[in-house]
């Protein structure tokens, strides 16, 4: 039996700018992948990916 995905809730309503949305369209065309998904999935591996800066000397957390 597969394991069922994850619950995903809608946490932003982003403004995306046209240019993005149609690159977004050439590759889903491209990749047959839904334009929807495509976009959570490049979106989700971005946010997990990114590392914050080094912090500077001296400075605290």
């Amino acid at each position: 039996m597969k394991d069922k995905a994850p619950v995903v809730k809608q946490l932003y309503r982003l403004n995306i700018e046209p240019r993005v949305i149609d690159q977004l369209s050439k590759l889903a065309a491209r990749t047959g992948e839904p334009k929807t998904r495509l976009a959570t999935r490049l979106f989700t591996e971005a946010v997990m990916s990114f590392r914050p800066a080094a912090r500077k000397n001296g400075a605290k957390p």
